[in-house]
C-alpha cells in the first residue's frame, strides 16, 4: 500500500513505507530481479492541489480493468524506474483509479492512503491485488516465480491467481510468499462477507472461507493460507506471530535500513575514509570500533547535531509557548534525546514524564527532548497525546527543554536521526514488531535507549555497548506496567546522563559500537536473506 521514495510523492504514512522504499533501493543496488507494485494517491481533483504524477512517473498507454460492485473500473498504470548502483534499475508500478472515464466515487478509491471507511479500504486492496496482477501481465511480467505480499493489504492477488490457475490452491501457494509486520490483532484487516461479496463480486471464489476464515474475510489469513512461506520481521516478532497464528510456521528476516539513504554528511565522510566501498558492502561497518578514531566520530556527530539544533532554533513554532525566550532554545552541548513515533497508545509518548520529580532532578539543564509525529485530521487520540506532551513541556520550562514537531517526513526524520545523541523507544512489549528508526540513529553514532522489544533485543544482545536497554524485568500481577517501565527507564537514563557528561571516552566508544550494528541491520543483508529464505522457490 505504501512505498516511501521521496517526500514529494504521497505514497507513504510511516515506517512500513520507509522499509519498503529502503528494501527496493537495496534491490536496485544489488541488481535483484524484482518489480514493485503499489498504489498512487492523487489527494485532490482540484487543480493545484492534485498530485502531479507526470512530474515523477511515466504513464503507460495500457490500462487494466477491475470489477467493483459490478462496475468495470479503469486503472491507470504509472511507472518509476528506481536506479541503483548496479547497471539495473527496479521498475515500480503505481496503480490509480483516477481515470477520467470512471465515476467520481471510483476515482476517489485511490485518493488517499489508508482510507478510513471499509468500502474504500477494500476497494484499494482489490485494486492493489487483482489489478496489480493484471498490470504485471499486461506490462510483460508474465513469467514471475514469486508474488511477494507485503502485509495482508495485497493478499487479494491470490484471488486473481486462483482464477488464472483453475482454483489450484497448491499452484497458488507455490507462487506466493508473505511478510507480516503487525504484532497486534487490530492491525490486521477484516471485512464482513456481506461487504466483500457486494464489492469484490465475481472475483470471490466459492471456497473463500476456507482460506480467509468463516467469520469474516481476513486478509492476513488469506495470505498465510495461500503462501508457500511466511515471515516475521524480528526474532521476537516470530514468537508473537506463532502465538497469533498457531497453525502456521514462520521464517524470520529481521528488518534493516538502506544505509546510504540515512547517513549524515559528516559521518559519511568519516566512513568513506575508513571503509572503501562500505555503501556497497555495509558488512564492513562491523569493524567500526577498530577502524575509526573516537575523537573523529565525536567531532563528526557534533557537526551534524549543530545542524539539527540550528534548524530547531530557527523554527519557533516547534516550541509550545506563546512567547519564545532565549532560554527555550536548544543547546549543542546539551544531551539531546529524540522520540519520533506514531501517536498510538502502545508507543507511550509520555512514559518518560511519569515520575516528573525524578526526571526533573536528574535532567535539570542536562537533557533536551524532541518529540515528532503526524496527527491526521480528526484523530482525537493523537491530538490528546500531543497536548499532554505540551502540558509537560510547560511544567518543565526552564529546566528541561522540549520541542514538538508536528510535521514528520523523510527530510525531518533524517535531521533527527543524524543529529540526536540518543534515540528513545518505549512501546508496550511485545507490540514493536521490529522498528528501524533506532537503526538509523545508530548509523550516525546515536545511542539507543530502548525497551527490549523488536529489533533491539537482537541489537542489544549483539553489542551491549551500543546503547541502554530496559523493561525485561518481571513485574507482579496487577502492578502498573507503566510505573514499572518508567522506573526502569529512568534508572538507565540516569546512567546515560552520567556517561555523556562524565565518562566521555566511554560515550565515544559506545558511538562506534552503535555504528557497527548497521553492519548487520541493513537492507542489503535483508534482501539477500529474502532471496535465500523467502523468494527463491524450493524445488
Amino acid at each position: 500500500m505504501e512505498i516511501a521514495l521521496q517526500d514529494a510523492i504521497p505514497n507513504y504514512a510511516g515506517g512500513l513505507g520507509i522499509l519498503a522504499g529502503d528494501t527496493l533501493h537495496s534491490c536496485a543496488d544489488l541488481g535483484s530481479d524484482v518489480v514493485g507494485v503499489s498504489l498512487i494517491y492523487h489527494q485532490s481533483e482540484e487543480e493545484g492541489k492534485m498530485f502531479n504524477a507526470e512530474e515523477f512517473l511515466t504513464l503507460h498507454d495500457e490500462i487494466v480493468e477491475v470489477e467493483i460492485e459490478g462496475r468495470n473500473v479503469k486503472i491507470m498504470l504509472w511507472e518509476l524506474a528506481l536506479k541503483g548502483r548496479s547497471e539495473k534499475s527496479i521498475p515500480i508500478i503505481f496503480l490509480s483509479s483516477n481515470h477520467p472515464d470512471n465515476k467520481k466515487w471510483d476515482r476517489d478509491l485511490t485518493k488517499y492512503l489508508y482510507a478510513a471507511d471499509r468500502y474504500t479500504r477494500l476497494g484499494q486492496e482489490l485494486i492493489l491485488g487483482i489489478a496489480g496482477v493484471r498490470a504485471l501481465e499486461i506490462l510483460g511480467y508474465n513469467k514471475l516465480d514469486t508474488y511477494h505480499m507485503n502485509e495482508g493489504h495485497s493478499s487479494l492477488l491470490t484471488l486473481e491467481l486462483l482464477k488464472k490457475h483453475n482454483h489450484d490452491a497448491k499452484k497458488v501457494r507455490d507462487l506466493c510468499t508473505f511478510t507480516t509486520h503487525t504484532p497486534v490483532p487490530a492491525g490486521h484487516d477484516h471485512f464482513e462477507y456481506k461487504l466483500a461479496y457486494s464489492t469484490i463480486h465475481k472475483a470471490l471464489p466459492l471456497e473463500i472461507k476456507e482460506y480467509a476464515t468463516y467469520e469474516d474475510l481476513s486478509t492476513t489469513d488469506l495470505a498465510l493460507n495461500l503462501s508457500r512461506v511466511s515471515n516475521s520481521v524480528s526474532a521476537k516478532h516470530r514468537e508473537v506471530c506463532e502465538g497469533m497464528f498457531p497453525r502456521h510456521d514462520f521464517e524470520n528476516v529481521t528488518n534493516g535500513i538502506y544505509h546510504p539513504r540515512w547517513v549524515g554528511g559528516e559521518i559519511k565522510t568519516l566512513l568513506d575514509e575508513a571503509f572503501a566501498g562500505w555503501e556497497e558492502k555495509p558488512e564492513l561497518l562491523k569493524d567500526t570500533t577498530e577502524k575509526i578514531d573516537s575523537q573523529a566520530i565525536v567531532a563528526a556527530h557534533k557537526k551534524q547535531k549543530h545542524e539539527l539544533v540550528d534548524w530547531l532554533n530557527s523554527r519557533k513554532e516547534l516550541f509550545p509557548f506563546e512567547k519564545i525566550e532565549d532560554d527555550d532554545s536548544f543547546g549543542v552541548k546539551t544531551l539531546t534525546i529524540g522520540f519520533a513515533r506514531r501517536y498510538v497508545p502502545y508507543k507511550r509518548h509520555t512514559l518518560i514524564f511519569k515520575d516528573m520529580e525524578r526526571l526533573r532532578n536528574m535532567g535539570y539543564r542536562k537533557i533536551q527532548l524532541i518529540f515528532a509525529g503526524n496527527c491526521h485530521e480528526g484523530d482525537s487520540f493523537c491530538n490528546q497525546i500531543k497536548q499532554e506532551v505540551e502540558r509537560y513541556s510547560h511544567m518543565l520550562r526552564g529546566q528541561i527543554r522540549v520541542a514538538i514537531l508536528t510535521e514528520y517526513n523523510i527530510e525531518v526524520a533524517k535531521k533527527l536521526i543524524t543529529g540526536c545523541d540518543v534515540w528513545l523507544n518505549n512501546p508496550i512489549p511485545p507490540r514493536e514488531a521490529s522498528g528501524t528508526s533506532g537503526m538509523k540513529a545508530a548509523l550516525n553514532g546515536g545511542l539507543n535507549l530502548s525497551i527490549l522489544d523488536g529489533w533491539w533485543i537482537e541489537g542489544y544482545n549483539m553489542n551491549k555497548k551500543a546503547g541502554w536497554a530496559f523493561g525485561n524485568e518481571a513485574f507482579s500481577e496487577g502492578e502498573d506496567q507503566d510505573a514499572h517501565d518508567s522506573k526502569a527507564l529512568l534508572v538507565q537514563l540516569e546512567d546515560l546522563i552520567d556517561c555523556y557528561y562524565n565518562r566521555t571516552d566511554e560515550w565515544a566508544e559506545r558511538m562506534k559500537n552503535a555504528i557497527s550494528l548497521v553492519g548487520h541491520f541493513n537492507t542489503h543483508r535483508l534482501v539477500n536473506e529474502y532471496q535465500e529464505k523467502i523468494w527463491t522457490p524450493k524445488n
